[in-house]
């Protein structure tokens, strides 16, 4: 006779099946109200209940029993259930009434969330309540008071968590299947129209402040605000009488984008019967920013203006940044200029700074010069020192998108154009000059130092390109600094051979050693230099050549190599722009390195102490940097997150992307094929059954075949593959991409 299976009863949680079993046991109201500890419950039972079972003694009853109610009381602490939490290890018996009460709640809000699934969100009177609770989850706020299971609970109940509930509402709502649910709330309130994209921008810089990764407040110290309000303008007279340079006369200009207002620099080229002569001149902010004062400290807690699709978030209050330090066109403007003699073959045979007061004649957009012929003479020049160059030329398209009133966004894809590079060169040469003549004055400054690309990255990308059959190799990049000579630099590749220093001092003489002025001891010697930017040159060149796809390759390899540039109280020259001495001087609105030179260089003018010590810049360096990468996250950040946005009706719905990254799991793709908007793609979107993997260069994404022997090439770096966007996150800017 066949036995029938016996189902086993399901069975409730430990602390309902402890509820019930007590609850079933009283008798008074008082037994309600009671708070209890685990011990009066053990004794509460044992008087009520048949003694233990026959095969439990009485002492392992009583103590199996304690040990299962005090983990019902650390339980109920943290989530609401059958037994209520009331301080000091003890709990109370939730009535039946309420427990119905909360578990139909339950029932209603399920039923709820269930029938918003299939409702428009446009419904503005089925969804509003609920996006007001999504936006406070996306906001760490507290949800609203409506927001609830049942008045004596929080917002979960045993397994059901209200919150959790809600999140994976906007998850299936939105479409999107990234692991978080932050995404999936901020399209909700975007698709709603509850937030604008200026809303959107606006929160995130609020929230990565919130949770300390934001240190650039939004708003500036009203104090300050008022303060710098009331400086008067400047004195045309009362400045020539402090000492300062007359040079009023000149025609300065400034060349800006067409959407600037902080004009921090101005240039004229005079012609003279001697020759020609440069002037750059850079607004005195030093002049109204006392060292140590209170405004100061906050553009020094700044350290740098940060530039949003929205906004501006300065380093210097308005009053400063956008008028009275901002050489504007026909205002008399305090600044710092540093004259440039120039010789017959347009080098600079002397310069000098000044304290001086100028009238800015013109403030034009870089477009404006292209076709107006009284500008040949400062493009031919520039052109000329560019000839002279042998410095790094990798270059991107970046996107610039612009949001305008309160949902409308423009997008610009910003690449240099002849007056960008015309102003760009003079300004390098400016923050040269002033280094060197810092530099040789003993003055401590933070360097802006940018170090040769590493060893190990070069060999690396060697091995990429030798693997492709691509016939470039770069140079290995040397170590040797201007105050060594080629002993000391074998001696450093041998000690890094053998793991220890090798002492060949024995080996130099003094007609061997170079004698340099110390601030430019440490700089990479300018044969290294050379040889490593001539290797690079010649690659580029040799990649031109190439087709699409194999260029790419060598494009984004170049562009990876090189390192972060920084600030640093001790100069190791910056190999980008092939110098040996670089100090960032030409924007003090923007830039707190700036301020400092400006301020060394008026000690050294007035022949005063130095207003920073070697120590201070050690910090101020470091702090620098960290602030302007920081800038740079938060920069890129948000232009990822309006590109995002302006994509949520894309014109076009697939992409021939450019493959330029593959690294387990992800493919990384350039949408546009100019650098300006990445995306990326996870190997499983090609395959969930195949096992694909990348191979040891990078260079390709490779299948294997079921007999489990055969690799077949996938995609390869640098090819373009189609491809359609699968997910946007509005939150952070992420792109999910998958096969079209």
């Amino acid at each position: 006779m066949r036995r029938k299976t016996r189902v086993k009863s399901a069975r409730g949680p430990d602390s309902e099946r402890m509820w019930r079993r007590l609850t079933s046991l009283f008798k008074a109201e008082s037994d309600w109200e009671r708070c209890w500890t685990s011990n009066d419950i053990v004794e509460f039972l044992l008087e009520h209940e048949a003694l233990p079972p026959s095969r439990e003694d009485s002492k392992a009853y009583r103590k199996r029993l304690s040990s299962e109610l005090d983990e019902i009381i650390r339980s109920s602490r943290k989530q609401a259930g059958h037994f209520k939490w009331e301080g000091s290890n003890t709990i109370s018996a939730r009535r039946r009434d309420v427990i119905i009460e909360i578990e139909q709640s339950i029932a209603d809000w399920s039923s709820r969330l269930t029938r918003l699934e299939q409702t428009p969100i446009e419904d503005k009177d089925a969804w509003n309540e609920v996006l007001d609770a999504l936006e406070a989850l996306l906001l760490n706020r507290p949800l609203p008071e409506s927001i609830q299971i049942h008045s004596e609970i929080d917002l979960n109940w045993k397994k059901f968590d209200l919150k959790l509930e809600l999140k994976r509402l906007a998850a299936r709502v939105s479409g999107l299947r990234f692991p978080e649910f932050e995404p999936a709330l901020a399209m909700m309130l975007i698709r709603s129209k509850q937030w604008s994209v200026l809303d959107l921008l606006v929160h995130r810089l609020d929230w990565r402040r919130k949770h300390r990764d934001n240190p650039f407040p939004s708003t500036y110290d009203a104090s300050l605000e008022q303060w710098a309000k009331r400086l008067p303008d400047v004195d045309g007279d009362a400045a020539l009488a402090e000492g300062r340079k007359d040079l009023r006369h000149l025609h300065f200009v400034t060349i800006d984008p067409p959407d600037a207002k902080d004009f921090d620099d101005a240039i004229c080229l005079e012609e003279h019967d001697n020759g020609k002569t440069l002037w750059v001149a850079i607004a005195d902010v030093a002049h109204y920013v006392a060292k140590d004062s209170s405004l100061d400290a906050a553009a020094q807690s700044r350290a740098t203006s940060v530039y949003l699709p929205h906004a501006v978030l300065p380093m210097l209050p308005f009053r400063l940044a956008d008028d009275l330090c901002s050489l504007r066109e026909n205002v008399p403007r305090l600044a710092m200029v540093i004259e440039m003699v120039l010789g017959s073959n347009n080098n600079v045979v002397s310069s000098k700074a000044h304290e001086a007061i100028v009238l800015v004649k013109e403030n034009l957009a870089y477009e404006e010069t292209l076709s107006d012929t009284r500008w040949d003479s400062l493009f031919a020049l520039a052109d000329a020192w560019q000839q002279d160059e042998l410095r790094l030329n990798v270059q991107q398209g970046e996107q610039r998108p612009r949001i305008h009133g309160k949902n409308e966004v423009s997008i610009d894809v910003k690449w240099p154009n002849k007056a960008t590079k015309m102003i760009e060169t003079f300004m390098v040469k400016t923050n040269n000059i002033v280094g060197e003549m810092l530099g040789s004055a003993g003055a401590p400054l933070p360097w802006r130092c940018h170090p040769m690309p590493d060893s190990a990255d070069v060999n690396n990308l060697n091995k990429q390109l030798q693997a492709l059959d691509i016939s470039i190799q770069l140079p290995e990049p040397r170590t040797k600094s201007k105050s060594q000579d080629e002993t000391d630099e074998l001696a450093g590749l041998l000690g890094a051979w053998a793991g220890q220093d090798i002492d060949l001092s024995g080996l130099s003489t003094e007609e061997t050693k170079t004698q340099v002025p110390d601030y430019v001891a440490n700089v990479s010697a300018q044969d290294a230099r050379d040889e490593m930017l001539d290797g690079l040159r010649q690659a580029q060149e040799q990649a031109s050549s190439l087709r699409s796809s194999l260029r790419r390759v060598v494009d984004q390899g170049l562009f990876q190599l090189m390192n972060r540039a920084r600030y640093d109280a001790s100069n190791i020259g910056h190999f980008g722009l092939n110098l040996d001495a670089y100090a960032h001087f030409t924007s003090p609105i923007r830039r707190y390195p700036d301020l400092v030179v400006h301020r060394q260089l008026k000690a050294m003018l007035h022949k005063h102490n130095w207003a920073y010590t070697k120590d201070e810049m050690v910090e101020l360096s470091e702090h620098c940097s960290q602030q302007g990468r920081m800038a740079q996250v938060l920069e890129w950040e948000l232009v990822a997150m309006t590109l995002n946005y302006h994509l949520l009706n894309p014109e076009q719905q697939t992409w021939n992307a450019r493959v330029v990254g593959l690294r387990t799991p992800w493919i990384f793709l350039d949408l546009n094929d100019d650098g300006s908007m990445h995306g990326r793609m996870h190997l499983k979107q090609l395959s969930s059954k195949r096992n694909l993997f990348i191979d040891e260069h990078g260079l390709c994404l490779m299948g294997e075949e079921r007999d489990g022997q055969t690799e077949t090439v996938v995609l390869q770096l640098g090819q373009v593959f189609p491809c359609r966007i699968r997910g946007l996150d509005l939150w952070s800017g992420r792109l999910d991409l998958a096969p079209v």
